[in-house]
């Protein structure tokens, strides 16, 4: 009896999986890089994760203040996670790069971009983006929802 006890609980344990559960981390520096005038992204410290936003000059743009764009198609938050950490010419490049591999890629389903405009201190012509988010929300592929009600991306100087 003991032995079949010892059998069952033996086999529970190991019987356990908790699947491809994969909880992204959302832990970025807070330096933002940029490719060009609009392509700007943040890494974590591993660079192995990006979170990828892509404006216009209507939304970066020398005049003080603060606006609110709300995410579309048009204006996307890309969410990506590589197999290993990426360089810092890898969004500059004309034809994306084979390597490192992109393991996940989620794009933002909603969401509002909030920023904030002001003239760097001590300069004239030197402006300082405070880049947010509220209500950012992602879909994975299996219906996982990732929701932040609100989410530092960092500043950008231009």
């Amino acid at each position: 009896m003991k032995k079949l006890i010892s059998l069952i609980i033996l086999t529970t344990f190991i019987s356990c999986n908790d699947g491809d559960f994969d909880v992204p981390a959302f832990e970025f520096s807070e330096t933002v890089s940029n490719c060009g005038e609009y392509l700007l992204y943040v890494t974590n410290a591993s660079k192995t994760e990006t979170l990828i936003l892509n404006f216009t000059n209507k939304q970066i743009s020398g005049t003080e203040g603060e606006k609110s764009f709300e995410i579309s198609s048009s204006l996307p938050v890309t969410y990506r996670i590589f197999e290993e950490a990426i360089g810092a010419d890898y969004f500059c490049q004309e034809i994306p790069p084979a390597t490192p591999k992109v393991v996940k890629e989620l794009t933002a389903e909603s969401g509002t971009i909030n920023i904030t405009t002001h003239l760097k201190e001590g300069k004239t012509d030197v402006y300082e983006y405070d880049i947010s988010f509220t209500n950012l929300l992602f879909f994975d592929k299996n219906d996982e929802r990732i929701f932040f009600e609100t989410l530092n991306f960092g500043t950008f100087t231009n």
